[in-house]
């Protein structure tokens, strides 16, 4: 079951049939909509977080982990 177990949500979002097409490629069999949903949102959200170290690397200075999650927008 997805992650809003016990949720019902009456939301809609409009899509263009050619995203709606690509949204249901990358369902898996069994898995919901929203599932699908989240687990992209979940790696959109790692992606960014690697390319803010990766930025944060680059920049060869150091921080204490507190400077790090604020200006990750962690805190």
């Amino acid at each position: 079951m997805s992650s809003a177990e016990g949720e019902i949500a009456n939301k809609r979002v409009a899509l263009t049939p050619g995203t709606w097409a690509t949204l249901s490629n990358l369902r898996k069999p069994g898995q919901t909509f929203d599932d699908t949903i989240a687990e992209l949102i979940t790696e959109h959200q790692r992606k960014q977080l690697i390319a803010d170290l990766d930025e944060i690397d680059a920049t060869e200075k150091t921080v204490t982990w507190d400077k790090a999650k604020k200006g990750l927008g962690l805190s």
